[in-house]
């Protein structure tokens, strides 16, 4: 047994308990902006990149200019300043590495500015979230014997969540006349080793899977489709369009944000939504699971097209990565990573590794053993064998797992049909429970 600490954002309403509190909490938002921006200038100008130089340069200057306020904003804002211009950093690099000509075609990233701030980071020591009355009550030190005290508006499954987690760093986020509280939970989960397994690979249309339930004798081949691949192209279809026919900068600009931030919640929702399914099949069969390893994914090639060179790198594997290993441990569930070299171009019967091997999207047929079998399943076997549980074989034309479990020999089958109402799901707010009685009704 492993004990992991697992982190959370839950997203909560605040409500101003008195004018004055509202008043305060602006007059906050306004001086955390321009020490974020007086922090921006200083690092930008001494080309500051490590926290300890950016501590040394702002901090005693941001707190003779802002005394009033708690010392925890000050540190707070020039953290997010020098954060802001690392990142700015990484793209200019990023650029002066492109070769002369790219250069020319593509200008410079243009160094961070702060606009429009409608973040205000809270370090633990400064805000305190306490029970009073029967109501839950989140007081902020502002500094100088100034508190800030806002009611919070409590969801069931949220105060789940809180009762017995630690409280990490927060941020209060004003959008309009509405306040949020984005509150960070750490808790620790008890993760066992499963003998059941559960096999994930990530394409930029399905995840495909291979459910290994040992305690039934049994292994279950496949896909869970998703829209992520049509959302990105229908997006960048829309930014095109909106470049080549709005001529007003202004404009243009608001167009391609609002857009953007659309683009990036209906992304967030769908991985969302297929990463609690996979947790909760897997924890439905009680199995751990193994995923590839993104580490030597490479996803720009000279060889593709431009199209699907963008595909691939739009994808979000690592927020997914992040995602379903959350999901999982969330539930008491192991997680494995494998290696992923060329486990979609290797052969899980002979291990011969060639190109060649995947004939086309939908056919995988080996051209030194001849096994031919569907192309969306060959890395999920592949994954299966270098897990160390065992070895894929053939057996009077049928695929079997040879395994070093209890159960020595699994029959592999392939799930017919496509799941019912699955993208009815996928397009539903809300999450509802999920019930599989039968690993035949997950399908392909």
């Amino acid at each position: 047994m492993i004990i992991k600490t697992i982190e959370k954002t839950i997203k909560l309403k605040l409500l101003p308990l008195t004018k004055s509190d509202k008043k305060q909490l602006f007059s906050l938002l306004n001086d955390y902006a321009l020490m974020i921006r007086e922090a921006l200038d200083i690092i930008i100008k001494n080309d500051v990149c490590s926290r300890k130089k950016a501590h040394e340069l702002c901090y005693r200057f941001l707190r003779g200019k802002y005394p009033h306020l708690h010392n925890k904003f000050v540190q707070e804002a020039y953290k997010r300043a020098l954060i802001m211009y690392r990142s700015y950093r990484k793209l200019l690099n990023k650029w002066k590495r492109l070769p002369e000509k790219k250069r020319k075609k593509i200008s410079p990233p243009s160094p961070p500015t702060v606009e429009d701030n409608r973040v205000i980071e809270l370090h633990i020591d400064t805000y305190k979230l306490e029970r009073r009355h029967g109501f839950l009550v989140l007081t902020v030190s502002k500094g100088s014997g100034v508190y800030l005290r806002f009611l919070v508006i409590e969801y069931k499954y949220a105060w789940k969540e809180i009762e017995g987690a630690k409280l990490g760093n927060s941020k209060i986020l004003v959008d309009g006349e509405n306040v949020y509280l984005l509150l960070t939970i750490r808790k620790n989960v008890e993760i066992n080793e499963h003998e059941n397994k559960f096999f994930i690979d990530i394409n930029e249309d399905s995840i495909d899977c291979l459910l290994v339930n040992y305690d039934k004798n049994e292994a279950v081949l496949f896909s869970i489709r998703h829209d992520i691949r049509r959302i990105r192209t229908n997006y960048r279809r829309v930014r095109k369009s909106i470049q080549m026919k709005v001529r007003n900068p202004r404009l243009r600009d608001k167009l391609l944000a609002k857009y953007g931030r659309r683009e990036k919640k209906r992304v967030e929702d769908r991985v969302k939504k297929i990463t609690t399914l996979l947790a909760e099949i897997a924890r439905e069969y009680n199995a751990g699971l193994v995923r590839e390893s993104l580490k030597d994914l490479r996803l720009n090639s000279r060889k593709r097209s431009k199209q699907l060179n963008y595909r691939l790198s739009t994808f979000p594997y690592r927020r997914f990565i992040e995602y379903v290993d959350y999901k999982f441990y969330e539930r008491g569930l192991s997680v494995l990573e494998v290696g992923a070299k060329g486990t979609s171009i290797t052969c899980p019967i002979c291990g011969y590794v060639d190109k060649r091997n995947r004939v086309n999207k939908e056919t995988f047929m080996c051209r030194r053993c001849g096994f031919t079998f569907n192309a969306q399943y060959v890395a999920c076997l592949n994954l299966f064998s270098r897990s160390n549980d065992g070895r894929v074989a053939i057996r009077g034309g049928r695929l079997f797992l040879i395994t070093r479990k209890t159960a020595p020999v699994v029959a592999v089958d392939v799930a017919p049909d496509e799941p019912p109402n699955q993208m009815r799901w996928m397009r539903e707010k809300p999450v509802p429970e999920l019930i599989i009685s039968n690993p035949s009704t997950i399908c392909t």
